[in-house]
């Protein structure tokens, strides 16, 4: 009975083995391929090709600017957004009675994380440049 487990496991590595080589060949063969034919397109300078190449080129530069812009955009916004916060902070205090002024700088600096948490969240994680409710004008 071991024996035959042990026939059963070495034909099953020898079975893994060759279908493991038989991945890596297709696999290099499919580069292969790829690289031919890479090469046979750049040297292809039809009118046709060419015309291809400056669509695709124009589509890239267009995307890019299109990237740029609203990078741009939303960092204005961003900007916005910090001059309206501290502005609400400034009316805020001087409208709220002494004694509840920290009462509302915490919730507004809990309302301030939960959106840093989101726009980290759209960002992927990155860091980010909200404000943080640090000092406040007028306090």
């Amino acid at each position: 009975m071991e024996k035959i487990l042990h026939d059963i496991l070495n034909a099953g590595i020898a079975l893994f083995r060759a279908g493991e080589d038989s991945v890596n060949n297709a696999i290099k063969e499919v580069q292969r391929t790829f690289d031919e034919l890479k090469s046979k397109g750049a040297a292809d300078n039809s009118e046709s090709a060419v015309q291809l190449r400056k669509i695709l080129d124009d589509i890239v530069a267009q995307a890019n600017d299109l990237n740029q812009k609203t990078g741009d955009a939303y960092g204005q916004a961003l900007t916005q957004l910090q001059d309206l916060y501290n502005k609400a902070t400034v009316e805020i205090e001087k409208i709220v009675p002494e004694e509840r002024v920290n009462e509302i700088k915490d919730k507004i600096e809990e309302l301030s994380n939960v959106i840093n948490s989101k726009i980290n969240e759209l960002r992927g994680g990155g860091a980010s440049s909200a404000p943080s409710g640090g000092s406040t004008p007028g306090a």
